[in-house]
């Protein structure tokens, strides 16, 4: 009798720092009714994986999920995976924290469930050939990964009906292959075609299996799937199609350890670094990105897909962290803080032991850091394609919010009087070129000396927020799509065969900046600029400072800071620009000079505006806003654009975060504004986000011939009562 086995598996996740409603609306609509039909459905077994954040959010509002779960895991209906807990890409994090994220997920499912987890799901199934060793040496037995990654090594599908084994220095790890078509048949397509794929792939040698594991959202969160997948009812058919099969022999439901206590591996493999084929076209540079998808649409119509993509060759997940500057700044800030907690443990660990500690006692402040930089690995915000990601403000925010509560508390354990400030000169962001770490117990900031002598990260560690956590306004692969997407949701298919659009002409606002958003980046235009023109993107730069290399001239032993310079041209102008950036000890006060030399004999008369973006997570929030004080400016969003004119103290206000910022100039200055919104995509559609306000102090500028403009002002950030 032809006959095939089959593994079911679903992955649970919402990321670190998602908002309650989603992760409630996930519950109600994926997640619950997902275990309900299981538990109708006694002969259905599962693959079973639910994050950390989740289960985290689960604990503490649905309590009942544990509920359902004992019962099915006590039914043997669930073989529960463990994973990385807080869900990173583990190859680019550190060995000891790949140790420690899996086997915090490990001791979870062991002290919850009183199971031993034998599988792992891997985060986006991204993969590196080095990952076997530290995940053999993690307890871990077998993972799942894409068809697509086999047919990377060369293998066809004729060879994936079972599952390989690899190894990496002699430490072995089994892989079993998800096929693409069950991920698209499932649940897209009607349950009897899901049935009738198992049934044209089964055979008579009794070995062969398939494997469907994917995001459990797509069963109800995802748009449209909801009345699809539960009100309409597709998974209960399908569910019924699957016992109607078993009952008449030819599909075998199973799970990866009883398929591997049976069946011998098919053989050796060594797979590439590789993901799912979605994420290697989305990692790719825009006009890359966008080539690969017509080649795909091409082949696709031709009929010639499925031939021809095995030898489709996108990028990796890596490429993410090349791709956005502004992901590799919270990866190589993830970097520092785990290196800095490293030390700090090697340097406990030699300290005399504390009698009154015991097993089971209250967690030390070190493993309070390590909880919080485990979250903050959670890879979400680290990337982009078809969910939002690092698009999303919010989740970079958590990224943020976590590394900065882990070096608070390192701060705290290395400087236990208290006050201190450090520069260090350092490549923090692995670009060839040494940046500036300026930092106290109340404020940090890193200087780009490559990037205009600008300001790339503005840390208020009491607030736990980086006022520089934006996004510069860039092309993507899909930007071409965003015009000529409609606003309906096609019922019974995927997120990833659908372009919406969440309002109407969205291409209005495809802009794209000519360098990377920061502080203190000197612009010099005509009087004929605006802040419209600014926004648009549409203005002339009359200079050569913005975005380009500063020089390192002095660190001033009598003051705790820095002074940059760079020689240039503004028109036809030869200039010297210095800025003095210091950072006042025991003060949440960052002070700023700037001295414009002449050296033409030409005078020039000019505007000048050194750029300002505060990241405040929401334009139109009524809680932040700006304000200046005794004129009109009172509450005006955060997303509005406007001129204020002969200005000594201008303000930010965030009431959420409980903090204002607050300009103080020393000579009365004109004040720009303007929004920056990107437009990415997302699993709803196409998407306007506001992603920081832009503020640029402007001077009009009439210096004489061989003379001098100076100025000062300075931010000083207040904490809210």
């Amino acid at each position: 009798m032809r006959t095939i086995n089959f593994i079911l598996g679903i992955h649970n996740h919402q990321p670190v720092g998602n908002f309650d409603h989603v992760f409630e609306e996930a519950y109600q609509k994926s997640y619950l009714p997902m275990l309900e039909a299981v538990i109708e459905f006694p002969s259905i077994r599962l693959m079973y994986h639910t994050t950390g954040p989740l289960l985290d959010w689960l604990e503490e509002h649905h309590p009942e999920y544990f509920d359902l779960l004992k019962i099915l895991i006590g039914r043997d209906q669930l073989e529960i995976m463990t994973g990385g807990y807080y869900e990173p890409i583990l190859a680019v994090i550190p060995d000891a924290d790949k140790l420690g994220q899996i086997q915090m997920m490990t001791q979870y499912i062991a002290d919850r469930w009183g199971r031993r987890a034998r599988g792992m799901w891997m985060a986006e199934r991204v993969w590196e050939p080095h990952l076997a060793k530290p995940l053999a040496e993690s307890g871990v037995e077998f993972i799942t990964l894409d068809d697509y990654h086999f047919y990377s090594a060369g293998l066809n599908p004729d060879k994936l009906l079972g599952y390989y084994c690899t190894d990496e220095q002699g430490y072995g790890l089994s892989i079993f292959p998800i096929s693409k078509k069950l991920r698209y048949l499932i649940p897209f397509a009607q349950a009897e075609d899901a049935l009738a794929y198992l049934h044209e792939r089964a055979d008579e040698s009794g070995q062969s299996l398939l494997v469907m594991a994917d995001d459990g959202e797509k069963f109800g969160l995802w748009p449209g799937t909801y009345e699809w997948v539960h009100e309409k009812g597709w998974l209960k058919r399908f569910f019924q199609a699957l016992q109607d099969a078993m009952a008449e022999g030819w599909l075998k439901l199973t799970t990866c350890s009883e398929f591997i206590a049976i069946h011998p591996p098919r053989g050796r493999v060594y797979l590439p670094c590789a993901s799912y084929f979605e994420m290697s076209a989305w990692s790719l540079p825009a006009a890359s990105g966008a080539k690969l998808d017509q080649i795909v649409h091409r082949y696709q119509a031709e009929g010639r897909l499925d031939e021809l993509q095995p030898y489709l060759k996108g990028g990796f997940w890596r490429n993410f962290i090349a791709k956005y500057d502004e992901s590799n700044r919270m990866y190589r800030k993830m970097l520092w803080v785990s290196e800095r907690l490293s030390k700090c443990e090697g340097e406990a660990s030699l300290a005399p032991t504390n009698p009154g500690q015991t097993p089971g006692s209250a967690p030390t402040a070190i493993d309070m850091a390590r909880r919080h930089l485990y979250r903050a690995q959670c890879n979400c915000a680290y990337w982009h394609g078809v969910f939002g990601g690092l698009y999303l403000p919010h989740l970079r925010q958590a990224v943020y919010q976590n590394l900065l509560e882990a070096e608070v508390i390192l701060n705290e354990l290395e400087h236990p009087q208290g006050e201190f400030t450090e520069i260090a000169q350092k490549d923090l962001d692995a670009d060839g070129s040494e940046e500036i770490l300026l930092r106290n117990q109340h404020i940090g900031i890193i200087v780009s000396l490559r990037e205009g002598g600008a300001i790339c990260e503005f840390d208020y560690l009491p607030a736990r927020f980086n006022l520089l956590n934006t996004l510069r306004r860039q092309p993507e692969a899909y930007h071409g799509q965003v015009a000529i997407a409609g606003s309906e949701i096609k019922e019974g298919e995927s997120i990833h065969d659908q372009f919406r659009a969440k309002e109407d002409r969205l291409e209005r606002y495809l802009i794209y900046d000519r360098h990377l958003r920061g502080s203190l980046i000197d612009h010099f235009l005509s009087a004929e600029e605006s802040p419209q023109s600014l926004l648009n993107g549409t203005y002339y730069e009359l200079g050569d400072f913005a975005g380009k290399p500063y020089d390192l001239l002095e660190i001033p032993t009598a003051a705790k800071g820095i002074i940059l310079g760079r020689s240039g041209k503004v028109v036809d102008n030869c200039i010297e620009l210095r800025k003095h950036i210091q950072l006042p000890a025991q003060q949440d006060e960052l002070h700023m000079e700037y001295s414009i030399f002449n050296k033409s004999a030409i005078p020039l008369t000019i505007l000048f505006a050194p750029e300002f973006n505060f990241a405040l997570l929401a334009g139109d929030y009524p809680e932040r806003y700006y304000y200046q004080a005794n004129k009109d400016l009172d509450r005006e969003a955060l997303d509005s654009v406007g001129i204020c004119s002969e200005v000594r103290r201008f303000s930010l206000f965030d009431e959420n975060e409980g903090f204002a910022v607050h300009f103080e100039f020393a000579d009365p200055a004109e004040i720009w504004r303007y929004p920056v919104e990107t437009v990415s995509q997302s699993e709803g559609g196409f998407e306007r986000v506001y992603q920081s306000s832009c503020v640029l102090p402007v001077y009009r500028l009439a210096v004489e011939g061989n003379g001098t403009f100076t100025t000062k002002f300075k931010i000083r950030i207040q904490t809210l009562q």
